[in-house]
């Protein structure tokens, strides 16, 4: 009598704590799929802001090596700057030029002679008739004859 009594209050607590566990393993559910909701929308979103970043970064690229065949067109600075603007596709450039004497030193830092007529030319790129330049390059060509 004992025995059965034990038995039928066994089963009577075992079927509590099922009932309490299937709703636990539910709350559990619930909040592994908030937390993977979450980590999907954080990796969706950094996939996105790493296509944005090689968009921008390809436009660069771009940008750069049109300056610089802007800038491998002339030799002297004369001929840069008759070329003050100019397009190519989606690419608007422009073209600075200021003259400028340069010293050429020795390696001593002492001066190896005259100083020489130079023009410091920048080259700007834009895309489309946007006003920020998307690339900027600047270097020296020599004048063919002092300015």
């Amino acid at each position: 009598m004992i025995g059965l009594w034990l038995n039928r209050h066994h089963r009577s607590a075992m079927g509590r704590r099922d009932t309490h566990r299937r709703g636990f393993a539910l709350l559990e559910a619930l909040v592994a799929m908030a937390i993977a909701s979450i980590a999907l929308a954080t990796l969706y979103r950094s996939v996105g802001q790493g296509s944005k970043n090689v968009v921008e970064v390809e436009a660069r690229v771009e940008a750069a090596l049109l300056a610089k065949s802007v800038l491998a067109e002339a030799t002297f600075a004369e001929d840069l700057a008759r070329l003050a603007a100019g397009r190519s596709g989606p690419w608007r450039w422009v073209v600075s030029t200021a003259p400028e004497q340069v010293q050429v030193l020795q390696e001593s830092s002492l001066p190896a002679g005259p100083a020489l007529s130079a023009a410091r030319v920048t080259v700007e790129v834009f895309r489309g008739e946007g006003s920020t330049p998307v690339s900027t390059w600047t270097t020296w060509k020599p004048w063919r004859s002092a300015p």
